[in-house]
């Protein structure tokens, strides 16, 4: 038979679970004071108008009054801990809190309720059964804002509340007085991270509590933005990315219209920049001077949209600065808006290319807040490409209409930002494709933005130049300013090129050199400065541009001359390293060993000597490149004003004699010819032309020795007209010179004819015409006429003389007595009558 199967065990007895003893302790706390039962009976009672566990203002009220009891009992609490720190007398304290009376004393005794142990774990246990309350509350009535926001807080604030312990000693170290948290707040760590990291529990409940009560308000901003502050502040592993993601889900869940809340505590977090306490924009900006040489503009002020429009700060705002977190103005300004700061101040933890993304996003939201992007890039995150890129779009306003900064910041001030980053960072700059070069080379050639689409010129930002003669109070020919409008520029002009620019030419030069100088291009520098010394018109900008170029050559120097003295150095260690090991290896060595070692060192003593050579060659060669355009200035300066006006004769004949000086004849009589193709006689100033000519005449005949060239010269001019002269007294003087440079070569006739010619009135030029009543040719005529001509020739010369009535008084008597020498007394005294007919 089989054996019947045995019944099975009873069932163990039950056993109360953690959630219900909890429970169970929370009512019996809750049953001890009267005040607050009276709240737990309204609450069950189903009276008519009455919604019983659904009213929330009966929660509200309930929880009121137990905050009221648990202020009371803190506040005993920490009356105890005072009084026993000063001295330890015992002593007996009655509170009275929730309609409950306390008498503590540091020893049981008849009377006696709680000894101090016993009224702690009391505090604790009426905490647990205010979180029970509110649990109960948002379970009953989840969709209400008030008893979440209620029990939120309540949870939140419990991290900042100190933990009791019961050992010895402790009570001391665990009191959370003034010192203590300005320091949690100094060193930016939460005070409970500091008391008990059993307190993460309370950190993660509380979290917990937040992401439930989203559920039901999740289009509610302010439980968002206490969420994001709360981790923010209280998470123990300050992790960005838990934060970043709060503030993303809120952007996601809530209208537009409600972005600007979120965003004014997620750019603070971001950046640690506080929002102006004022509320406006700018708060901290100044204005700077008009070359944007100031530092106030790396001072970022944000606006606290929030506070403008709720009359509040926003929780994360309002909490740092209640702790001493963040940026105010005065502190960027003294910490130079750096990267690093000071021990009071706030060290941003998020990533930076995290805070970019994000900044990023906001610039989408608010197209007006891409110049502090820009500062932000410079100042705190490096970023000099991203800058420079940002800067040029906002030179460009791609959104078109007039350039308008938030801060009041100027174009030329952005210009000069944008210059600045481009020159002191030039490799970032080209990675985020900006073209600096192309940028400055259009606009010093005068390319128009309007018309850029012929030009190549579009999009490159030099826009800013539009106004900028007006600024530095450009005139023109009719002394009213100068209004550079694109639609009044049809064109460029050197002259409307120069209004344009106004002082700022010499400066773009320059810093388009040293653009090249940091990227380490020193030929391509070399050859901007050249360029610029050939192209610019004003004396300010040649110095600018000169001093700049001497400084770059005398840099190249410095740092050559330092590297020849470390090379230097450098074998002097390595001789004497070289001289002591072969001592040493000479001891041991036979005779043969010593010879290939001093050959070794004989080989590396002339690779020595062979770079030595080099680096000196280097030197010298950095020199004379320093002292050729040293000498040069005289030239470069003199070519600068014959720009600004190349009908200056004085300057001319300045610059030959520059040249003659450093013994260049061939390029004096360059530059005199250069001058007779730019000089026009009717508006040449400081001298005649004629003494162009006399000078290149005197330079090809005595300082290079060539007068068949000065023949030629001369025969140019006064033959073939070359040249047009105003004054008929120019040309007279250059035939003048013509005749003499013949008597000096001893050609009596030809002398004699081009005397001749020059007075026989046949030319067809206004000048040329009027050569036959110039007194100077006469004079030369009749001296050569009575010298080298005949009788004849010379009564001819002075009748033609007396019949053009140009002869003098001095001539009849010249020409008088002349005939009296000659013995022809009767036409001596024709001569004088007919001198008596022109001179009544």
């Amino acid at each position: 038979m089989t054996e019947a199967p045995s019944s099975p065990p009873p069932p163990p007895p039950p056993t109360a679970s953690p959630s219900s003893n909890a429970v169970t302790t929370c009512l019996t706390t809750i049953v001890a004071y009267p005040d607050l039962l009276q709240h737990e009976e309204s609450l069950s009672a189903q009276a008519n108008q009455s919604l019983g566990a659904y009213d929330v203002m009966a929660w509200m009220a309930y929880l009121e009054s137990v905050d009221d009891a648990l202020d009371i009992l803190n506040d005993g609490l920490r009356s105890l801990h005072a009084d026993k720190k000063k001295d330890h007398l015992a002593h007996t304290t009655t509170i009275q809190a929730g309609g409950r009376t306390f008498r503590i004393s540091p020893a049981l005794a008849p009377g006696i309720t709680h000894t101090l142990s016993a009224f702690r774990k009391e505090v604790r246990k009426v905490i647990q059964a205010r979180i029970m309350v509110g649990e109960r509350a948002v379970s009953l009535l989840p969709g209400s804002y008030k008893l979440w926001k209620n029990h939120l807080l309540f949870c939140t604030s419990l991290l900042e509340r100190p933990s009791h312990s019961t050992r010895k000693g402790s009570e001391e170290m665990k009191i959370m007085d003034e010192q203590f948290q300005n320091q949690c707040n100094k060193n930016r760590i939460p005070p409970y991270l500091l008391s008990s990291s059993q307190n993460f529990r309370r950190y993660a409940t509380t979290k917990n509590a937040y992401e439930r009560s989203l559920v039901r308000l999740h289009k509610m901003p302010a439980i968002w933005l206490h969420y994001a502050a709360f981790v923010a502040i209280y998470d123990p592993e300050r992790n960005p990315t838990t934060v970043r993601r709060i503030y993303d889900r809120a952007l996601v869940s809530l209208p537009a219209s409600q972005h600007d809340r979120v965003w004014d505590d997620y750019l603070a977090w971001l950046t640690g920049i506080l929002p102006s306490v004022g509320g406006g924009k700018g708060g901290g900006k100044k204005k700077g001077d008009a070359g944007g040489g100031g530092e106030d503009w790396k001072i970022i002020s944000r606006k606290g949209s929030h506070k403008v429009k709720y009359g509040f700060e926003s929780p994360l705002v309002a909490e740092w600065r209640k702790r001493g977190w963040g940026y105010d103005n005065d502190e960027q300004s003294n910490n130079d808006c750096g990267g690093g700061a000071s021990s009071d101040g706030y060290v941003p933890t998020v990533p930076v290319e995290t805070a970019l993304r994000v900044l990023r996003r906001f610039c989408l939201y608010d197209s007006t807040s891409r110049e502090d992007l820009a500062t932000l890039c410079i100042t705190w995150y490096n970023r000099y490409g991203e800058a420079a890129s940002l800067l040029l779009k906002l030179l460009n306003n791609e959104e078109g209409g007039e350039f308008m900064s938030p801060n009041g910041t100027t174009r030329h001030e952005l210009w000069l930002r944008f210059a600045d980053v481009c020159i002191e960072n030039p490799r970032e700059a080209r990675v985020a494709g900006v073209d600096f070069d192309g940028i400055v080379r259009a606009v010093l050639k005068g390319q128009d933005v309007g018309n850029a689409g012929s030009t190549g010129g579009e999009g490159l930002g030099f826009e800013v130049f539009d106004n900028t003669s007006a600024a530095f109070g450009a005139t023109d020919d009719d002394g009213q300013p100068i209004q550079s409008t694109r639609s009044k520029r049809e064109k460029s002009t050197p002259q409307a090129l120069t209004h344009r620019l106004g002082e700022m030419e010499g400066t773009l030069w320059t810093r388009l050199a040293e653009y090249h100088v940091r990227a380490g291009d020193f030929e391509l520098a070399r050859s901007v400065y050249e360029e610029a010394l050939d192209g610019i018109t004003r004396v300010r900008d040649f110095s600018l541009v000169f001093d700049a170029y001497v400084k770059f050559e005398e840099g190249v120097i410095e740092a050559l001359m330092e590297l020849m003295e470390e090379d230097e150095e450098e074998e002097e260690e390595g001789n004497g390293e070289e001289a002591k090991d072969s001592d040493e290896k000479g001891l041991e060595a036979d005779n043969e060993d010593l010879d290939i070692l001093l050959g070794d060192n004989a080989h590396n003593t002339v690779s020595n000597d062979e770079d030595a050579a080099d680096s000196s060659a280097d030197v010298e060669l950095a020199i004379s490149r320093a002292e050729h355009l040293t000498s040069r200035r005289p030239l470069l300066l003199n070519r600068v004003l014959l720009r600004q006006n190349p009908h200056n004769i004085g300057e001319w004949i300045r610059r030959s004699q520059l040249y003659l000086g450093l013994g260049e004849a061939d390029m004096a009589a360059s530059a005199l010819e250069e001058s007779l193709k730019a000089v026009d006689a009717r508006k040449c100033v400081n001298g005649s032309p004629s003494t162009l000519v006399l000078t290149l005449v005197d330079t090809l005949e005595h300082k290079q020795k060539n007068v068949a060239e000065a023949r030629n010269v001369l025969e140019r001019i006064c033959s073939k007209d070359e040249y047009d002269f105003a004054d008929s007294e120019d040309l007279a003087q250059c035939h003048a010179a013509w005749v003499e440079l013949e008597l000096r070569q001893e050609n009596w006739d030809m002398a004699l004819n081009l005397a001749r010619r020059a007075t026989s009135g046949k030319k067809v030029s206004k000048a040329a015409r009027g050569l036959s009543r110039s007194l100077r040719l006469w004079n030369l005529l009749f001296d050569l006429e009575e010298s080298l001509g005949t009788v004849q020739t010379t009564k001819d010369a002075y009748d033609r003389a007396l019949e053009l009535k140009v002869a003098t008084p001095s001539h009849v008597l010249n020409y008088a007595s002349f005939l009296k020498d000659k013995k022809y007394f009767e036409e001596s005294f024709a001569a004088y009558e007919r001198g008596l007919g022109l001179f009544p």
